[in-house]
């Protein structure tokens, strides 16, 4: 394996030998030589382990992205894990990512299960983040890191709004919109109008919406024959005629009857 530099920049450890000195000075007042042995055998417990973080797709990290490591007990269930060990590393560098995690070894035990994980995040956002549990006490191998894979998180679009917003129809009673010069679409304005194209003809009316239904009405159409469309054309004017509810998830529209079962989806598209 290539020799990988660990990224310790400006590296936050919210576990470690630095916490031994706070007990030290915690402990004042106390027996001096107690508290000098206690600090001596907590200090011969401090270990380390090497993680290496890293992801597939080639994505750049925005500045200012961070990776947060985490040694957890997760032994008891349906409550939060206990973190053991956690470190901060600011990313200044391509992965993978090498950062020596330090724990305290008294606190580890063969009757307790554990968890390493490993986050990226830019500021209060996930970007990247491990999916499966990996016990590093149970996945030893002398001298070898323990390689953790994180996923790119994904994100929900905010959901469009149905008017001012060119729909373009990706299928009309679940088969797929062929296009030959033009795809069929529709537009909804603000003041209850409505206009498209349903594969040949150009259409325009009005429509009404209350919460989630929707209704068209006096729709009205340009009269020109086309061979090739006519049926992709009829299909369209029957998902308008049938339509009685909608609804957006992120940039897609679902058009549905009565029954709530779909009869065309259409995609939103933007113009430059």
């Amino acid at each position: 394996m290539a020799k990988h530099q660990a990224v310790f920049l400006r590296k936050k450890t919210f576990t470690g030998l630095s916490l031994l000195a706070l007990s030290a000075f915690a402990l004042t007042g106390c027996d001096k030589q107690t508290s000098t042995t206690e600090i001596k055998d907590q200090a011969k417990s401090m270990t380390s382990l090497t993680t290496q973080v890293s992801y597939k797709d080639r994505s750049m990290l925005r500045p200012d992205s961070q990776l947060i490591v985490t040694l957890s007990d997760v032994s008891k269930m349906d409550v939060k894990a206990d973190i053991i060990a956690q470190e901060v590393i600011d990313i200044t560098q391509a992965p993978p990512f090498t950062v020596e995690l330090i724990y305290d070894a008294g606190k580890i035990s063969d009757q307790r299960s554990y968890n390493l994980t490993a986050r990226i995040i830019n500021k209060d956002q996930v970007l990247y983040t491990s999916d499966t549990q990996y016990n590093p006490f149970k996945n030893t191998q002398s001298g070898v890191p323990h390689e953790i894979e994180v996923i790119k998180v994904k994100t929900q679009k905010p959901n469009v709004t149905l008017t001012n917003t060119y729909w373009k129809a990706v299928t009309l009673n679940a088969k797929a919109v062929s296009v030959n010069t033009k795809e069929p679409f529709i537009q909804f304005d603000k003041d209850n109008r409505v206009n498209g194209f349903l594969g040949c003809n150009n259409f325009s009316g009005s429509y009404s919406t209350q919460k989630q239904s929707i209704s068209f009405n006096q729709l009205a159409s340009t009269k020109k024959m086309c061979s090739e469309s006519m049926g992709q054309e009829t299909a369209m004017s029957d998902v308008l005629s049938k339509a009685k509810q909608w609804e957006i998830t992120g940039e897609s529209l679902q058009l549905k009857d009565t029954n709530a079962n779909t009869l065309a989806t259409f995609n939103a598209v933007y113009f430059n």
